[in-house]
């Protein structure tokens, strides 16, 4: 039985949606009983909860004070780098979100000594591989880890050679792993947020409400929802699109694009949100559009919140979005047929509001009769106690 544990994790108000989702889990956590210190990179924590005790990562005193130590692992350096030299010190559960690691990896490596890199990703896959990712890297101007075929070099193996487990969110997530260590202990647990539920009552108005929300990137694919929203107006259809979420520098020229296609006034910009905005916007949109290609086959937080909370959703057809109930609408990934079919889908919703009504009931029926937050965080608490304690490799 798990008694007491041990989290290191980003932690709110770092920005990354790892943190949120760690605050809601050891919030859950606590709630059950469990006795929990957290362990973070974050120099000013904004969250706190009765009763956790919220410590600089460098403070963490070895998994020997603890029943169980999980890492909340993903791929970006600024928020797990640090986590790495005290998971090979400190062998622990891993909990993977984003199950390719190669982003991670290749900051340590590659930018010191691109040799070393290529040596490291030799010994873990061979020549073959290492010779088409080091020609991938010298023929173009992104990383192999930027592009679409990093899921196939995951490189997530330096790091899951000190877990004890792994807890992943999606199916994909778990035959990745699987395959590449197939010795390791590998669960699968849903993702699931606090205080999320089906509204009493949705909102009814003339205009169809859209929604992306999280920090906007290219391979988000904003764009294609805005010249969706631009076909469907101009066909006099009625729709609104909410952009919840601060801009990348690559994506700045977004209300830019608006304006050049005549509809600025039906973009609404927000930047980023505080958690109270974020929830209210997600109660009052009618459709949440979640594009993402490429994938690397993480679990998106948006998504599971909307799930929840009972909301109409459009995805990729990709990676854990293709795993998702049939009550999500999945949309392909190359460009021209995406953007096809989400017209069809937003005229079809916005001309007809029996099928938005029926589409509705269908979300509504999947958030009530899976499992509840609570319940997740009962599996969760059972996962733990299935791992063993010791490394899986010396």
């Amino acid at each position: 039985m798990i008694r007491k544990l041990a989290l290191i994790t980003p932690w709110p108000d770092q920005r990354t949606g790892i943190a949120d989702y760690a605050f809601d889990l050891a919030h859950g956590l606590a709630d059950v009983g469990i006795e929990l210190d957290v362990f973070t990179t974050c120099t000013k924590p904004s969250r706190t909860i009765s009763g956790v005790r919220i410590q600089d990562i460098d403070k963490f005193p070895g998994t020997f004070a603890f029943d169980q130590t999980v890492y909340q692992m993903g791929n970006c350096s600024t928020f797990h780098g640090e986590q790495l030299p005290v998971l090979f010190e400190n062998p622990g559960i891993v909990h993977l979100h984003d199950p390719a690691l190669h982003h991670l990896i290749a900051f340590f490596l590659y930018r010191d000594d691109t040799q070393d890199y290529y040596r490291v990703l030799r010994a873990w896959y061979g020549a073959r591989v290492a010779e088409r990712v080091q020609t991938f890297n010298e023929l173009n101007n992104q990383g192999f880890w930027d592009s679409p075929h990093v899921t196939e070099v995951p490189f997530f193996d330096p790091v899951l050679e000190h877990a004890t487990g792994c807890i992943v969110h999606s199916a994909y997530a778990q035959q990745a792993v699987h395959s590449r260590v197939p010795n390791l202990h590998i669960r699968q647990v849903r993702q699931a947020y606090r205080n999320m539920q089906p509204p009493a009552k949705y909102n009814d108005g003339e205009v169809l409400q859209l929604g992306a929300f999280g920090m906007v990137q290219q391979h988000k694919h904003v764009d294609v929802i805005i010249e969706a929203v631009k076909r469907c107006n101009a066909e006099g259809k009625r729709v609104h699109l909410h952009v919840a979420g601060a801009l990348e520098s690559v994506c700045k020229d977004l209300p830019d694009l608006a304006k050049s296609l005549g509809i600025e006034n039906d973009i609404t910009f927000h930047g980023r949100l505080s958690e109270e905005e974020f929830l209210y916007w997600m109660n009052n949109v009618d459709i949440c559009v979640s594009l993402r290609f490429p994938t690397m086959g993480e679990t998106s937080a948006v998504v599971s919140r909307a799930l929840q909370l009972g909301l109409p959703t459009i995805v990729n057809n990709v990676g854990w979005y293709a795993e998702l109930p049939s009550c999500v609408t999945k949309l392909p990934t190359e460009h021209d047929e995406m953007l096809k079919q989400l017209v069809a889908q937003l005229q079809r919703v916005s001309t007809n509001g029996e099928q938005l009504a029926q589409w509705r009931a269908q979300c509504r029926r999947y958030a009530q009769t899976t499992g509840s937050f609570e319940q997740t965080i009962q599996d969760y608490v059972r996962t733990l106690a299935c791992f063993r304690t010791s490394a899986m490799a010396a």
